[in-house]
């Protein structure tokens, strides 16, 4: 059985399903943007292009960050306030 389908059914339907796609891409990406809100050292080189002596150097010069035994992370958004001040 041979079932024909309209060229514009399939053009809707094909615009509905990336309209869907990109609204739930969009989702995730900012759901996962906010539960990574704090960096390591490696996110945080990345994140400012910096190398890790660099980083180490602003963290000795007053670049905030939390350090809960020998794990270090950053805020993003501090970052970007000391930044500004600096």
């Amino acid at each position: 059985m041979n079932v024909f389908i309209p060229e514009e059914l399939i053009k809707q339907v094909q615009l509905l399903l990336s309209d869907i796609v990109k609204k739930e891409l969009n989702k995730f990406l900012d759901t996962n943007e906010s539960t990574h809100h704090f960096l390591n050292k490696k996110q945080t080189c990345e994140y400012l292009n910096i190398s890790n002596n660099t980083l180490d150097s602003w963290i000795k010069q007053g670049l905030p960050c939390i350090k809960v035994g020998k794990t270090v992370r950053f805020s993003k958004t501090e970052i970007n306030r000391w930044l500004q001040k600096q």
